[in-house]
């Protein structure tokens, strides 16, 4: 019995990704054997349905182990119009911004809601429609089919495995890092979709479950209105012993949006903290200050002090409650996490440290108000 269908029909939602399809209409046989076709992009089409395509590094040598960077939604990954994942990933190889890695483009086959979604949630079935969480089966086809398929393939190294996504594909990246550590080192979400089920995926974080070299990135355009689904997660994590800057890094990206473009722009990011070829240092903190729109009420906004690290190799992560923050005058509330309330006419002075580094921020009568 096979998992997939061979379609190429791409759920697309207004909320979950305003796009359409971007994957080739050329249909895909089913096949008895696993087979591989094409060069610079190889396709692959295993048995068990599911579809892939290679990207292997311009140096590729059957005598190096490689890691492997796992990509949901493989339909766009190398699409120039979606992630344009080769282009990027190929040039910071090239300029040595990163090892050399293989990357696996993963075709959903208009199977995202059942593959990407692990729980049931009422929201989703009345406004896109009935599914089935397969999760599970997804990962168990990844780790036990697809890894030994391309081991026998390609020259990779499986102490090195990463998966990442966006959205829903994000979603799933993050519910299988924290699920199966063991067998996935890194995963990346970009503007994953945590809201699901109510956060349901912030319970999967275990206690004295993650080896140091395990390591999580996830972000959010800050336009989305969604940063309280993330930060969370970042804490759950801190508190287990996942260390922020080291092991997990939270993103939050001031300008950006749910779209192709501002992922693309932030692809680089968790790419050079999983894969740099040496261990880069934090060279700056710079505090941005943002007045978010909630998503859900339009007169609701969020004030939020955003302290971001900078790296020796530019990659780049937000402190949020990892930083302290000291009011040193005016009338005003501080979160944790960098949020605050300020009162109409006042104007706030904040101290906000992180290791060595500190900045006074200047918050102007009315800020947000």
């Amino acid at each position: 019995m096979r998992l997939f269908n061979y379609s190429y029909v791409l759920f697309c939602s207004i909320i979950v990704l305003a796009c359409a399809d971007l994957s080739s209409n050329d249909p895909i046989p089913s096949v008895e054997e696993n087979t591989c076709v094409g060069e610079g992009i190889i396709r692959c089409v295993l048995k068990s349905g599911m579809v892939v395509d290679v990207s292997l590094p311009p140096s590729y040598a059957d005598t190096v182990k490689y890691p492997i960077m796992l990509i949901n939604d493989g339909e766009s990954v190398f699409n120039a119009n979606g992630l344009n994942a080769k282009f990027i990933i190929d040039d910071l190889i090239n300029t040595g911004s990163i090892e050399p890695i293989i990357a696996v483009a993963i075709y959903s086959q208009g199977q995202r809601n059942n593959l990407y979604i692990p729980y049931l949630d009422d929201w989703i079935t009345r406004n896109w429609g009935s599914y089935k969480p397969e999760s599970e089966i997804y990962a168990s086809l990844i780790i036990n089919d697809l890894i030994p398929f391309l081991e026998t393939k390609y020259s990779l190294d499986k102490k090195e495995i990463g998966i990442m996504g966006y959205s829903l594909g994000g979603l799933v990246s993050t519910w299988m890092g924290l699920k199966y550590p063991d067998h996935i080192k890194y995963s990346a979400s970009l503007s994953g979709s945590f809201w699901v089920a109510d956060y349901q995926i912030f319970d999967e974080v275990k206690e004295n479950g993650y080896d140091p070299e395990n390591k999580f990135w996830f972000d959010i355009g800050a336009t989305t209105g969604e940063w309280n689904y993330y930060v969370p997660l970042y804490s759950a994590l801190d508190s287990v012993g996942v260390e922020p800057g080291k092991q997990s890094f939270y993103y939050e990206d001031k300008g950006a949006r749910h779209v192709f473009s501002d992922w693309r722009n932030r692809l680089e990011l968790p790419l050079k903290l999983f894969f740099a070829p040496s261990e880069p240092t934090k060279e700056k903190m710079e505090v941005i200050l943002q007045c978010i729109q909630s998503s859900q009420n339009p007169d609701l906004r969020f004030k939020r002090m955003n302290p971001i690290i900078t790296f020796s190799n530019n990659a780049k992560y937000s402190l949020a409650h990892t930083a302290k923050y000291t009011l040193e005058s005016g009338n005003g509330q501080l979160g944790r996490e960098g949020s605050f309330l300020n009162e109409a006419g006042e104007e706030l002075k904040v101290l906000v440290e992180y290791l060595h580094f500190t900045e006074e921020v200047i918050i102007p009568e009315n800020y947000c108000n």
